[in-house]
């Protein structure tokens, strides 16, 4: 039996909780911060899935979860494509999977892969005019009956865990200009389509590129039993936290311990994360919507022992909580303009956006 709760809603956040035998989860999402306006937006791009019943409807997907988010992106109703891939994605995913599969591992993959597809193919139709300009990025992980755990994404919206062994580890690869192996990925693939339709999503004035899209980046089998936390946010979480040099596993956990002895630590911790989070929103580094979906697998352990075990390496937040701005260090200087397939602009510094893995844009 599944109890989801909404616990704070307003005109520009929500945060809910979901139990579900041994999975508890929280979702956290708030809209984009306005600079000019100095308040936070009316609407967000991002969009969130939760699902625990899709085996109702696909019996192959029973007991099976899957939990995804999604970043839009582009100009017409991008919010639109984010919203569609939420539902879409994850029932594609469930009716690919095999009723009686030889391996699971490889039956989640091919499953994932045929899902992305599909979507694809979906919205491209059904969504005419906003596939044109708009897409989104998706973060899905599915758990299997097993407790195999797969994660696979496109674009650059990142998945994290904590374990015993491992106390925080990002397990995606952001598909962005500071990936070099994506810019690589994609020069191939700009020799491959003898340079039409390069696929670096780029913002300039009065210019807007579409982008290829590509199949999933998949990761090897996890093993959900020996897992304490999987983290999967939009990078309006993972861009915020670069200013304080920490991950969003760091910062739950450095939080949970805070508040260990409170009625619900993971709660706590959720707030306090949107909290710094804000305080970055508001000094104009980082603007972005953010969504986050954090997911405890307390594996036979009560809240309380679960949060004492997974806090044994934890910080004190006031180890690390000092704001301060930080700027992207790494080396994007071999893109040239010749790879992004445009000039620079006669005014103003030429501006990448983003790269490359795109669902529907």
């Amino acid at each position: 039996m599944t109890r989801i709760e909404r616990i704070h809603a307003d005109d520009c956040s929500m945060i809910k909780r979901w139990k579900h035998k041994d999975l508890l989860i929280m979702s956290c999402e708030k809209n984009g911060w306005s600079p000019k306006a100095r308040r936070f937006s009316s609407d967000t791009e991002d969009s969130i899935s939760v699902d625990f019943e899709l085996g109702n409807k696909y019996s192959q997907a029973k007991e099976y979860y899957i939990f995804g988010v999604y970043d839009g992106h582009g100009v017409h109703d991008a919010s639109k494509i984010s919203i569609k891939c939420s539902e879409h994605l994850p029932e594609n995913i469930a009716k690919n999977l095999s009723k009686k599969p030889k391996n699971k591992e490889e039956d989640i993959k091919n499953a994932i892969k045929k899902g992305f597809e599909e979507t694809e193919l979906y919205m491209k139709s059904a969504l005419v005019k906003e596939a044109q300009d708009s897409g989104c990025t998706a973060l899905v992980a599915v758990l299997g009956p097993s407790r195999e755990l797969v994660i696979a994404n496109i674009g650059d919206s990142p998945g994290f865990i904590s374990s015993n062994e491992i106390f925080s580890l990002q397990i995606t690869k952001e598909h962005d200009v500071h990936n070099r192996a994506e810019i690589l990925r994609l020069r191939q693939q700009k020799k491959e389509k003898d340079g039409v339709g390069f696929s670096i999503y780029r913002l300039a004035p009065g210019r807007r590129e579409k982008s290829w899209a590509s199949e999933p980046e998949i990761t090897d089998k996890y093993d959900a039993n020996d897992i304490n936390l999987l983290v999967l946010c939009s990078d309006g979480i993972t861009n915020r936290l670069r200013a304080y040099k920490r991950m969003p596993t760091q910062v739950l956990l450095s939080y949970i311990k805070k508040h260990i002895n409170k009625k619900d630590p993971l709660e706590e911790a959720c707030h306090e994360l949107v909290k710094i989070c804000d305080l970055v929103s508001q000094s104009g580094y980082c603007v972005d919507d953010m969504s986050i979906l954090v997911i405890v697998f307390l594996n036979n352990k009560s809240l309380k022992q679960w949060c004492e075990d997974a806090t044994k390496r934890a910080e004190n937040p006031e180890d690390w909580l000092q704001y301060k701005q930080q700027k992207y260090e790494e080396d994007i200087s071999d893109i040239s303009e010749e790879d992004l397939g445009v000039e620079s602009p006669k005014n103003g510094p030429f501006y990448v956006d983003y790269v490359g893995r795109f669902l529907l844009h």
